[in-house]
């Protein structure tokens, strides 16, 4: 039924991948190694919406200890800060910091250099209509995500 549709996602989505990733260096600038699992737990954080271990942990499949110890490590690196939360003081919130932002970025799926050559090329219109496609389609994959999850609880 959507064949085609499948086909030409499937076709397009290695260019992209292509043309705008480079190799994951997981440095942080100043030689010190980030591990996979310490920069995926990056990935996951903000640096002005602050989430809690407990949280984080679930979204990522692990337990509360071994999330603790990964934390733990990006506090002492620099690359989180850790707060009592002002709702709940049994609570912590954990937050980017500058260095953390600059290691995500650095090491982001899509580099955005090679991103900013893409759309430099594109008409004003093609661009916005490209955006909202890319946008459109990660809003029905985090839908599908949830309901996955939701299915796998059960």
């Amino acid at each position: 039924m959507l064949d085609l549709q499948v086909r030409r996602l499937q076709q397009a989505y290695p260019a992209i991948f292509l043309a705008c990733h480079r190799k994951h260096v997981r440095e942080d600038g100043g030689g010190n190694t980030v591990t996979e699992r310490q920069a995926s737990v990056l990935d996951h954080l903000d640096e002005k919406q602050p989430t809690t271990l407990s949280k984080l942990a679930e979204h990522m499949g692990v337990s509360r200890s071994t999330m603790s110890i990964t934390v733990s490590r990006l506090v002492r690196g620099g690359y989180v800060a850790r707060r009592k939360d002002a709702l709940d003081t049994r609570s912590v919130a954990l937050t980017l910091t500058r260095a953390g932002v600059r290691v995500r970025e650095e090491n982001a799926l899509l580099h955005p250099e090679l991103v900013r050559q893409i759309l430099r090329r594109m008409r004003a219109e093609e661009m916005e209509g490209a955006l909202h496609g890319i946008e459109s389609l990660a809003k029905y994959a985090r839908i599908v995500l949830r309901e996955r999850k939701k299915e796998q609880k059960r």
